[in-house]
């Protein structure tokens, strides 16, 4: 394994068990057994590798959507439920970002960027699953643009809160906590769903 990829990983690794503003670039130099000045020479701080996990967060974030257009588009079976699981499974595995992603975008102007235009892609990509998946009788038309927002904007909203705040009421935080959101996120687009996806929503609640 490249020294860039390790610092990666070894960053992440300690930013979701300690947190990323508690964690230095000496701290991640000692858990990799690497001298700080080895660390500095692939990145010249700690904010650039979190922007670095960020665009990897986006990158793997994208590898999930994109193929479920192309899926509706050839009329194939589309598994909605392992789309949610797999989104918040992603969210699981870079969840130092939505407990601090407010903190850290303050203090790093750059991040800001890279996490609005995150926002502005999966936004143009909602809109686009949401117009397959409604020809493909996976979803009812919503007819208002104002309903259309509200429920792209409270997506967002949960699927970025739902997992902090469950792993902060349990006791032993787990992926265990990726069940909890995916039954909540579920049970909000329950009524707009239909057919058969709609059943398979239901009984995955109960």
């Amino acid at each position: 394994m490249k020294t860039k990829e390790r610092i990666l990983l070894g960053a992440l690794d300690l930013f979701n068990l300690h947190a990323a503003s508690g964690v230095t670039t000496n701290d991640i130099a000692r858990e990799l057994t690497m001298s700080p000045g080895n660390l500095y020479f692939h990145y010249k701080n700690k904010e650039q590798i979190i922007r670095e996990l960020f665009k990897r967060l986006a990158l793997e974030t994208q590898a999930i959507w994109k193929p479920q257009a192309k899926l509706a588009k050839k009329n194939e079976k589309i598994q909605l439920i392992d789309f949610i699981e797999r989104n918040l499974q992603l969210y699981w595995k870079f969840r130092f970002f939505h407990r601090e992603l407010y903190a850290l975008r303050k203090k790093d102007p750059e991040l800001s960027k890279l996490w609005r235009l995150h926002l502005k892609k999966l936004s143009q990509l909602m809109i686009i699953l949401y117009k397959h998946w409604m020809r493909a009788g996976v979803m009812v038309p919503i007819q208002s643009k104002n309903e259309m927002e509200f429920v792209g904007e409270l997506l967002f909203v949960s699927s970025n809160s739902f997992m902090l705040f469950f792993e902060t009421v349990d006791r032993t935080p787990s992926e265990k906590t990726i069940l909890k959101a995916q039954r909540h996120i579920m049970r909000m687009l329950t009524p707009y769903m239909t057919g058969e996806t709609k059943d398979n929503f239901e009984k995955f609640i109960q």
